[in-house]
């Protein structure tokens, strides 16, 4: 019974009893957990970043090929992944003109003239049965045109033809002067006995020995000689100055035959250029052509005789190398002023899913001045890419071009520190 009352009295006491292991040490593992969890948020990066959606690519990017007009194809020269040159044609529009007539006349009017002294000669050089269509065969008759007046020109003796004529011409009109000199002469003649005889009429009149009607018909007379002595005299002065444009014509003739020739010749030019323009413009609309040297990729076509669209884009051209890549990111406005040169930036592409292959460092290299006025502004930022392997030392094969998510790092923060960012506000109000 004593034994019970004092084990009752000792148990009966918690204070009593000795604290375990946990009790005695708690303490020191929850300041030791909480020590590791504040060093923790301490290393560990929460950075703040804005995302958009970035495209990478090199500064010879491939080159899209468009459709400049609605039609079909009629002739595709070569397949996918063929090597192409600068220049070289990649498939011809559907159009009237045959091709191979345009080359052939192109070629033949960048190369120098040749010496053409005949008519065969020039449609050897120049066929007049090539198919051209509607939009190219009038220039090419006008400089067949002038090209056929320069020939003659040069082997007719048109000149010595056109000399004759003025000399003759000088000497029918220095007849007629002739003629109509006498002829003036008499009249000045005639006209001053005319106004003798008036005079002497008036006197008699005067003197009552003629009738008025008399002296009417004599003033008559003289008017209409007068009148033809000044039509005479009109004539004379016209023929003079037929007389002398027609020797001006022939000194003109005879110092202006290489001038003359020299016209014909830039005539002649001027068609040519006007040809090649209109076979520029023909191949502009009818042709197209590679305009970088690279690989083809054929988009959206099948076959020839298909039809497309102007605007829509049937092939592409990736150049041989791709050097010097860049990133073009598209960042919502939000943010948006934070973002300076020289930031880091990750990249996670879409083409190589990055949790398998990693990301691709980057930085920002610059940022435009202004938003797009798209349905929702965002800016336009330009990245420096420095190379394709990714964080897990995985290198990327870019094929045309690259696709993914940006993260542009704005400010690098520890995870302790963007918690205290939000006291901030109240230590600051």
């Amino acid at each position: 019974m004593r034994e019970s009352r004092e084990y009752h009295k000792k148990g009966s006491n918690p204070l009593d009893i000795e604290p375990g292991y946990l009790l005695r040490h708690g303490t020191v593992y929850m300041f030791l957990f909480f020590f590791l969890v504040l060093l923790l948020a301490g290393i560990i990066s929460f950075n703040q970043v804005v995302e958009g959606t970035v495209t990478v690519t090199s500064k010879n990017p491939p080159v899209e090929i468009k459709a400049k007009r609605d039609g079909k194809f009629s002739a595709i020269f070569y397949k996918p992944g063929d090597s192409i040159a600068v220049g070289d044609i990649v498939a011809v529009l559907d159009n009237p003109a045959n091709q191979r007539d345009v080359a052939f006349l192109k070629e033949r009017l960048m190369e120098d003239f040749p010496e053409i002294l005949s008519l065969e000669a020039l449609i050897t050089e120049f066929p007049v049965t090539l198919n051209l269509g509607t939009s190219l065969q009038a220039a090419y008759n006008r400089f067949l045109e002038e090209y056929h007046t320069l020939i003659l020109e040069s082997t007719i003796g048109q000149k010595e033809a056109i000399e004759q004529q003025l000399l003759l011409n000088i000497f029918s009109q220095g007849s007629i002067l002739n003629s109509k000199e006498e002829e003036f002469h008499l009249m000045e003649s005639s006209l001053s006995i005319s106004a003798e005889n008036i005079n002497r009429h008036r006197q008699l009149y005067e003197k009552g020995v003629i009738s008025k009607f008399d002296l009417e018909k004599m003033e008559l007379e003289y008017t209409e000689k007068n009148r033809q002595y000044s039509l005479l005299k009109q004539q004379l002065i016209q023929i003079q100055a037929n007389k002398s444009k027609a020797k001006g014509d022939l000194d003109i003739l005879r110092t202006s035959e290489e001038r003359k020739l020299s016209i014909q010749e830039a005539e002649l030019v001027f068609a040519r250029q006007n040809l090649l323009n209109g076979i520029t413009e023909w191949e502009d609309e009818n042709i197209i052509k590679s305009p970088v040297a690279g690989r083809l990729s054929i988009n959206q076509v099948w076959g020839e005789h298909q039809n497309i669209l102007e605007g829509e884009v049937v092939f592409t051209i990736v150049p041989f190398t791709r050097n010097d890549l860049l990133g073009k990111c598209i960042v919502p406005v939000q943010n948006s002023g934070q973002i300076i040169r020289g930031q880091k930036v990750y990249l996670k592409l879409d083409n190589y899913p990055y949790r398998e292959w990693g990301m691709i460092k980057a930085s920002v290299n610059s940022i435009s001045e202004v938003p797009s006025r798209a349905t929702v502004p965002a800016y336009v930022v330009y990245l420096n890419v420095d190379s394709l392997i990714t964080s897990y030392g995985k290198e990327l094969i870019l094929h045309q071009e690259l696709i993914g998510t940006a993260e542009i790092v704005l400010e690098e923060v520890t995870l302790l520190e963007r918690v205290f960012y939000q006291f901030r506000q109240l230590w600051t109000t």
